[in-house]
């Protein structure tokens, strides 16, 4: 089906040359990344069989106990848009969870490890199946943003882009939700967790199931994150703050795990970075709701999705910001301490007027 796509698109052009953002819906090629470790995880691959100019990738890293499915029309749409990207399922999750409950038990596996072991393969196997000197990016989702960040060669992107990116501290939830999300997340899973040996999200219609080792990280959501990988967790947080490449954090101002809080912890960690903000309004994309999940959804492929693009692009790398409004192109670090007021960002929003799970 990749191969197909791509005599179509050589026989219509490359669309980005004549402004379109074509919407393909294809189910790409299956492909296997073998991490580090020794695990080998599954993953699939969007790509164009030939491309003019230098190559260009993208990994999404998907949300906890999110299948790399939830994600092919947004990755259709770049590949349409001259991008080969790859997104995996972590370790535990979708095509690459062990078959049955026993080996689910068995399964060693830590939250970071998505981003120091699954992440950091993706992007060795990405850089070699593209060859010469590709320019390859990150689109990471909720903690796949964090994990993306994680990796070893996480310096390797390009830019990285983070949608609702951050590491569930309990305090950052919104308010309204927060006692829910406690009980739910850091009492119900670690207490079955503990009694199954792994977090049974499938049954329960919540998500994805776990590994032990996630779930309990997820649980201890500990507010320095190198507390919660433990061993290591100084030295890998360390080599996160000496990123310096840019990171676009976009964040629905309707989520309630990615609030401005939880969002700007997450940016904290990026001390070298150039960091920009997007707080996305839904009555400015034209809907009631977008939530955790809904900017990977298909309806907003003409208003949210050509912004994305743009942004991997670099054909949109400034943002007018209204001059009372904070941090255009600001160290990650000197971000400024909540609360503050959360702004739209005309420019972003370009004028366009008109779930529930796993994080």
């Amino acid at each position: 089906m990749a191969h197909q796509l791509g005599g179509e698109l050589r026989q219509r052009g490359d669309p980005r040359r004549h402004g379109r953002h074509v919407m393909t819906d294809f189910d790409g090629e299956d492909v296997e990344v073998r991490c580090d470790d020794g695990q080998v995880i599954k993953a699939r691959l969007y790509a164009l069989r030939a491309s003019e100019g230098e190559p260009r990738g993208v990994i999404i890293a998907p949300a906890t106990g999110v299948q790399s499915s939830y994600y092919r029309r947004f990755a259709g749409y770049l590949a349409d848009n001259g991008f080969n990207v790859l997104v995996p399922d972590f370790r535990g999750i979708g095509r690459s969870a062990p078959p049955d409950a026993n080996e689910y038990r068995r399964l060693k596996a830590r939250w970071h490890e998505w981003g120091t072991q699954d992440v950091e393969a993706c992007i060795a196997w990405l850089l070699d199946r593209l060859g010469g000197r590709p320019r390859i990016s990150a689109v990471g989702h909720s903690f796949g943003g964090f994990a993306s960040l994680l990796a070893e060669h996480a310096h390797q992107f390009e830019r990285v882009m983070l949608v609702g990116a951050q590491h569930a501290h309990w305090t950052d939830y919104d308010r309204h939700r927060r006692l829910a999300f406690i009980l739910r997340w850091h009492v119900f899973m670690p207490a079955v967790t503990m009694l199954l040996g792994y977090f049974p999200g499938k049954k329960l219609g919540w998500l994805e199931n776990l590994p032990r080792g996630v779930a309990l990280d997820w649980a201890r959501g500990a507010s320095d994150y190198a507390k919660t990988i433990g061993t290591d967790g100084e030295r890998i947080m360390h080599r996160v703050s000496q990123l310096t490449l840019p990171v676009l954090s976009v964040n629905p101002t309707d989520d309630p795990y990615a609030t401005p809080a939880a969002v700007r912890r997450t940016l904290r960690y990026l001390s070298s970075a150039t960091c920009e903000e997007w707080f996305v309004d839904p009555r400015d994309l034209g809907v009631d709701e977008i939530g955790h999940f809904g900017l990977f959804h298909q309806r907003f492929r003409e208003t949210f999705w050509p912004k994305a693009l743009h942004w991997l692009l670099g054909t949109e790398t400034t943002i007018d910001m209204r001059p009372d409004d904070a941090h255009r192109d600001a160290r990650c670090d000197d971000l400024p301490r909540l609360p503050l007021r959360i702004r739209e960002n005309p420019r972003f929003l370009g004028g366009f007027h008109g779930g529930d799970g796993g994080i």
